[in-house]
């Protein structure tokens, strides 16, 4: 029996609402401070800086391998709201909310009404995916990326490519390198699928205005002292990728790469969907939109060959091209079969479960901005500290010194008695305590819960969830 589009609509907005539900109190991530205090340093002194991984490599002093154009979307939001926590999240649904009136435009074009049963078909796909409703929410630069990448696709797959649209495609594509270096795929994918169709003087013109803007990227390292120098150093030593080098780890990264579409359940729902679709209708591959097929083929490909780290949290750099291929892969034969439904109701099984579970873990904690507000009488105000990265909410500006737990780990070593290397590392730092959080971001060096003393540093509060230890 076939959906009404009154019956789709129903579904939508059902699908709305419950992501629009994951936003309330939604718990932060680590990276979510991570590059809020980022943003946070560039708004406040004009340089990217960061005081939680004091010590590591000089981000004390400049980070210049960043995420420059994200951070000062970010330190702009805070600049006019605050450096609260909904601030730094909204980041993630500005770009969510531009990937779908991008997508809905490309739709809009192929099917000449806004409301399409096929619109609305790709509409639920985007709202019951529990990867985009995640990072939907979330300050991490993939969904701006994938917004930029396919805006400038956009302006290169239309029926007459002009010079202004390769130059603004250009402009689109090196903001996307300026917020990540991942970006640089979708220069690469741009400049790859002119010169495929021999459109040369737009390929002239795009690699222009691409290599221009995303050369800004170099802007403040131009301006730092020994800047060249210091972010080769930082780039080749970032705890995050440092042990990826070497031909080795990359030949691994080769070969491990589809691990990146099927990583988890929610990166394997869409791409089972999409291998499924191609595989039924292999026949009619030749029918998809050329500059669509060539595009998609160059960013992945580009990617795999690039990239330092095939993890699934990149799969967002792809989904609007994933999307749009299931769409026009079911648009050339529609089918039906049982293996259909059994694909999207898996896809949907991951997704409205995942959406759900969101839900709940909100619901069911203390919004953590306001726990840490209600552990203040316990923590002075003048004593420095290491902490979780989240206590960065709303908390950062009452200490002079925090520390990360994360800058601690990249410092730590095998040891039969990791609380108390843990407490001499933060004392030889000068810190004045500890807080310690077992029930969202326990980690395998805190002592077992109530233990009264550390080397250094005392126990004064445990409520069963946070413990603050005290220089003693």
């Amino acid at each position: 029996m076939s959906i009404s589009k009154n019956q789709l609509g129903i579904i939508l907005s059902i699908l709305v609402l419950l992501t629009t539900l994951t936003y309330y109190h939604r718990a932060p991530t680590g990276d979510d401070a991570w590059f809020a205090e980022q943003s946070y340093w560039l708004q406040k002194d004009g340089i990217i800086r960061s005081e939680f991984f004091n010590g590591i490599l000089g981000w004390e002093n400049q980070l210049l391998v960043s995420h420059k154009l994200f951070l000062v979307f970010g330190a702009g939001l805070m600049n006019v709201f605050g450096f609260q926590l909904p601030t730094v999240q909204f980041v993630g649904l500005v770009s969510f909310i531009a990937i779908i009136a991008e997508i809905t435009v490309y739709l809009y074009k192929k099917e000449q009404s806004a409301t399409s049963r096929n619109i609305l078909l790709i509409l639920i796909l985007i709202f019951s995916n529990r990867l985009l409703v995640k990072m939907s929410f979330e300050n991490r630069p993939e969904l701006m990326l994938a917004a930029l990448g396919f805006s400038s696709f956009l302006c290169l797959q239309a029926k007459s490519v002009t010079v202004s649209k390769s130059l603004l495609a250009g402009v689109l594509a090196g903001m996307a390198m300026l917020c990540h270096l991942n970006g640089i795929i979708y220069l690469i994918a741009g400049l790859g699928t002119l010169l495929y169709f021999r459109q040369y003087k737009n390929a002239s013109y795009f690699a222009l205005a691409g290599s221009f803007t995303g050369l800004l990227y170099f802007s403040d390292i131009l301006l730092a002292e020994n800047g060249f120098s210091t972010w080769y150093y930082q780039f080749r030593n970032d705890p995050a990728t440092q042990n990826a080098f070497g031909w080795r780890s990359k030949l691994l990264v080769l070969l491990t790469f589809p691990k990146l579409f099927f990583e988890s359940p929610e990166q394997a729902s869409l791409s089972l969907l999409l291998a499924f679709l191609i595989g039924h209708q292999r026949a009619y591959l030749k029918q998809l939109p050329s500059a669509l097929s060539v595009f998609s083929i160059l960013l992945v490909t580009s990617f795999w060959l690039l990239t330092k780290h095939g993890s699934g949290t990149y799969l967002p750099l792809f989904m609007p091209f994933m999307l749009v291929l299931i769409y026009e892969l079911y648009r050339i034969k529609p089918f039906k079969n049982w293996a259909l439904a059994g694909v999207l109701a898996t896809y949907f099984i991951i997704g409205i479960y995942g959406t759900i579970e969101i839900i709940l873990q909100n619901f069911s904690n203390d919004y953590l901005p306001v726990a840490y507000q209600k552990l203040r009488e316990h923590i002075p105000a003048d004593e420095k500290g290491l902490v979780p990265l989240t206590y960065f909410f709303n908390e950062y500006e009452r200490h002079p010194y925090l520390l990360s737990h994360e800058n601690y780990k990249y410092h730590s070593i095998p040891t039969n008695n990791p609380p108390a290397h843990m407490a001499n590392w933060a004392h030889q730092r000068g810190t004045g305590f500890i807080l310690m959080d077992y029930q969202y971001r326990s980690e395998d060096f805190y002592p077992k819960p109530g233990t009264v003393t550390l080397p250094f540093f005392r126990l004064t509060y445990f409520d069963g969830r946070f413990a603050i230890y005290r220089s003693s």
